[in-house]
């Protein structure tokens, strides 16, 4: 190879490294600034809610769960709740209802004025996702779908006479087929859903869809609420703890784009993160403290309460109200039970 040759190796070799520090910088550059966009509207406070489910409470923590719901709607004093009734808990036998758990829940939270969002369906808040009552189990589809439906209607039928139920979730993520002991979506059988619960109350129907993990459409066009997940820090067979890199503004651009497709009440935030993402076999409390909080710490808690309101939502339902109590009842730990006091003593 001759000098020349050399020498204009070197420079070439040269240009491409520069022309990658430059492209590196433009990228970091662009990152930063997408990164501190904040679509939070100063005159609109964002208002937070949690979601509750009793049979994780009391089946998964082992708490006392009435203690756990008093607190919330007394010592936390949030202003809204998402409530599940979770077809097993209502329905332990073929057409044998039980809503007296729901009932003291809604009742209370009515004398008080909380709203309430109660999820119904088969597939519901808590993992595994699907709570199907034993007796279903060697039923054929066809005859699965039609229990579905009979506890659907009987449910909606004995809930509607609670005025402080402002609207009616149905199903949760229905669309998500990579998460939950389910059967496959089938879209059908949840319009069916809908019509049913419209045809017995006027109230918005809520549908939901994972933020991350779906584009919004199908869930959002049979929607008058559309939910959106928010979840930062999560972990999957594949990768393990895995934390999103996504800026705010990639739920405000989803959200806005959908608003426009779909004549929606409002969007909101069904479920965001706060409490830590362990594998689905993994009972939490034997999960050392350590290991709980390095998944999820208290400064993650504050900076998804800012990421949030930064994504430009105006309604919001935190997902770990359970895990909060069970610290700090169980290993007094009430940093998180201390920090969620002040969400709603700011409202």
């Amino acid at each position: 190879m001759t000098i020349k040759k050399i020498i204009l190796k070197i420079i070439l070799t040269k240009n491409r490294i520069r022309f990658f520090i430059i492209l590196l910088i433009l990228f970091v550059l662009f990152w930063l600034i997408v990164n501190s966009l904040n679509f939070s509207v100063k005159d609109r406070p964002m208002e937070f809610g949690v979601t509750f489910s009793h049979k994780y409470a009391s089946q998964t923590l082992g708490l006392d769960w009435p203690e756990v719901y008093w607190a919330i709607i007394t010592e936390l004093g949030v202003k809204k709740l998402r409530l599940v009734a979770h077809w097993d808990e209502i329905e332990a036998g073929d057409n044998e209802y039980n809503f007296n758990d729901l009932d003291w829940m809604i009742d209370e939270a009515g004398k008080i004025g909380i709203e309430v969002i109660l999820a119904v369906g088969r597939r519901t808040p808590r993992w595994p996702e699907c709570h199907d009552p034993l007796w279903i189990k060697d039923l054929t589809k066809q005859d699965q779908d039609l229990a579905l439906l009979n506890m659907l209607e009987r449910s909606i039928k004995h809930f509607k006479k609670y005025d402080n139920i402002t609207a009616w979730q149905v199903e949760n993520e229905p669309f998500l087929k990579i998460f939950g002991k389910c059967p496959k979506p089938d879209i059908e059988l949840i319009k069916k859903e809908i019509k049913l619960v419209k045809s017995l109350d006027t109230r918005p129907i809520l549908i939901t869809d994972s933020g991350e993990l779906s584009n919004w459409q199908t869930a959002a066009s049979l929607a008058d609420i559309f939910g959106t997940t928010m979840y930062k820090t999560v972990w999957n067979k594949f990768f393990g703890v895995w934390r999103y890199p996504l800026p705010p503004v990639f739920y405000y651009l989803k959200a806005k784009r959908i608003n426009k497709q779909y004549d929606l009440r409002k969007i909101i935030v069904s479920e965001l993160q706060a409490e830590p993402w362990f594998p689905v076999d993994q009972d939490i409390t034997y999960v050392s403290l350590y290991d709980q909080f390095n998944s999820f710490s208290l400064k993650d808690f504050e900076n998804n309460l800012e990421y949030v309101k930064a994504a430009g939502f105006g309604e919001s339902y935190l997902w770990g109200v359970e895990w909060w109590y069970w610290l700090a009842k169980v290993k007094d730990r009430p940093e998180f039970w201390r920090q969620a006091i002040t969400i709603w003593q700011k409202e």
